[in-house]
């Protein structure tokens, strides 16, 4: 009988995760170990959870109705000039997920199908020591992944880094179905802000910039006065989020990059948690298969898909205020084809860039 393979996966965040049950569900020959240096899975989450139901589907995600915390029917998009565009359809265009109890559920499901957990444990030494133990190794650890540095891959530039500060605060005035976002060159210059749900009368409520920029706190502080005078914080995170490209290739002989250390994050939006599972589950195709190269073909529709998120969010960073006045009256004028917000976004960019042909001209560059 052939020796299972052994499998490390270094972090236990949606992709890892996500890694770990596909490849037990589908394969009687492996075995699965996931290093996380945190006490437990899902602990101190930073993430504002909000995932689009057209990603959900794509990527075939299965969240429990318990780790939902709201549901949203409404996108508000506010430019400086306090307009608003509002994408509202029928049906929900997304969930805001309590990323505690969602991890926390998927490392159940990986225990029961026989995965090990290494809680607290550090990644100290390198790559050789574990290529010598296991024969596939995935890269799940984040945008500061150890596995990534091991590799001796070129770090982001500081413009495709954003720095996420968010807090979850009371605000029972705000509509729990609807999600807000909010840009301008004096609200988050080449980011935006957001305002998300998140149940019990609570929200969370953030600012996303580039590692260029600097000055983030400030820009929040005075955000946060705008929106609500008087609150109650229930907590405060900060955490690093890829805006690059995705690479061509996530394969290294035999090691994988996913999820954030890849990177396979929305450039325009920060969203992460459907393209890390994307990518968690396209590493485990090619791990049952024995053959790691398949897993940048699985990755080609994503990798598509963000590098044209790429280029919107150039354009859309390199937009003064009253070309952002200007694209939420545009995208007042049609109605929106597909859940997606992203989709949307760009629809709308496009046209306004088409009806203004000195701003087409200025951001044509960026679109090639």
């Amino acid at each position: 009988m052939q020796a299972p393979k052994k499998v490390l996966i270094v972090g236990a965040g949606p992709s890892g995760l996500a890694c770990a049950e596909e490849i037990l569900r589908n394969s009687l020959n492996c075995s699965v170990y996931v290093m996380e240096h945190k006490s437990a899975v899902g602990e101190n989450p930073r993430c504002a959870g909000g995932v689009s139901l057209y990603m959900v589907n794509r990527v075939g995600v299965s969240i429990p109705s318990s780790c939902i915390v709201a549901k949203l029917k409404r996108v508000r998009i506010y430019a400086p000039d306090g307009n608003y565009w509002e994408l509202k359809g029928n049906e929900d265009y997304g969930y805001v997920l309590d990323r505690t109890r969602f991890e926390q559920d998927m490392a159940a499901r990986i225990e029961k199908l026989g995965g090990k957990f290494l809680l607290r444990h550090h990644v100290s030494v390198g790559l050789n020591h574990y290529q010598k133990y296991f024969n596939y190794v995935v890269g799940a650890d984040g945008p500061a992944s150890a596995v990534r540095q091991w590799l001796n891959l070129p770090r982001l530039k500081p413009s495709d880094i954003h720095l996420g500060v968010q807090k979850t605060i009371t605000m029972d005035s705000h509509p729990q179905d609807t999600v807000e976002l909010y840009f301008g060159e004096n609200i988050a210059p080449d980011g935006y802000a957001w305002i998300f749900p998140a149940g019990n009368e609570l929200v969370r409520i953030g600012m996303g910039m580039p590692l260029s920029r600097g000055g983030i706190e400030s820009y929040f502080s005075r955000f946060l006065e705008r929106q609500v005078c008087e609150y109650k914080e229930i907590n405060s995170i900060a955490k690093l989020i890829p805006t690059a490209k995705t690479p061509k290739t996530g394969v290294y002989g035999n090691v994988v990059l996913v999820g954030d250390a890849l990177p396979s994050t929305d450039p325009l939006t920060g969203g992460g948690i459907c393209q890390g599972i994307g990518c968690g589950k396209a590493a485990a195709q090619a791990i049952i298969e024995g053959r790691l190269e398949n897993y940048d073909h699985y990755m080609g529709w994503l990798r598509k898909q963000n590098n044209r998120r790429y280029k919107l969010k150039r354009v859309l960073y390199s937009f003064n205020d009253q070309n952002f006045n200007e694209l939420v009256q545009v995208m007042k004028g049609f109605t929106p084809k597909t859940m997606s917000i992203g989709k949307e976004l760009r629809r709308a960019a496009l046209r306004l860039l088409w009806r203004k042909p000195r701003l087409f001209r200025k951001f044509l560059k960026y679109l090639r």
